[in-house]
């Protein structure tokens, strides 16, 4: 009995479909995985502290808006809050509003603002991805604060395991300890609010 023609073929094409079916969904599997658990370098402690802007003027008639009072408020506020936690890199976006929450900090600390171009927002999740992988080789061991805005502090909660609502109101600090081993742990504080 002599076999089909073309069997052998068929049989081949469909085995390789199939392995490489398994091999994109493997690679696919372990980037995700990569991906969505941070962990500081071996030996390392990194914490990355999240907030938002102090309060966004929409009324102002300037193209780039400033803080509100209750803003400028919260902001004088800031370094009273987190200025004595060992803070050693702050960066926020060049918005206005973002640049004028994180400067008392930076004066009080002598710190220089890390500034982050507008153009970056718009892709936030590879701004953010991109922030943490800086954080962590740049600053590991260190306190980084992020004074971010609305979307990327969602991504950027959600790549460090964050659980419930994001760091997104006004006057909003979540203090995030990364270590190198175990889970990241979240505290949850405010800054600005009369006491």
């Amino acid at each position: 009995m002599e076999p089909i023609k073309g069997l052998r073929t068929v049989s081949a094409v469909a085995a390789l479909c199939l392995v490489l079916t398994l091999l994109v969904s493997c690679a696919t599997t372990s980037e995700d995985e990569t991906n969505s658990t941070y962990q500081s370098p071996p030996g390392t402690t990194t914490t990355i502290i999240l907030l938002r802007h102090g309060g966004r003027d929409i009324y102002s008639a300037e193209a780039d808006d400033p803080l509100t009072w209750e803003g400028r408020r919260r902001a004088q506020h800031l370094p009273e809050v987190i200025g004595d936690m060992g803070v050693s890199a702050i960066y926020c976006t060049n918005l206005r509003r973002n640049r004028e929450t994180a400067q008392p900090l930076a004066d009080h600390l002598g710190l220089k603002l890390n500034l982050v171009s507008q153009g970056r927002l718009f892709d936030y999740k590879k701004l953010s991805r991109d922030l943490l992988d800086e954080f962590f080789t740049e600053h590991a061991g260190g306190v980084v604060v992020w004074v971010g805005n609305l979307r990327n502090l969602e991504e950027m909660y959600e790549l460090l395991d964050g659980t419930g609502s994001p760091p997104t109101k006004y006057g909003d600090v979540f203090i995030v300890t990364v270590p190198d081993v175990t889970p990241p742990r979240i505290k949850k504080m405010k800054y600005g609010e009369e006491g």
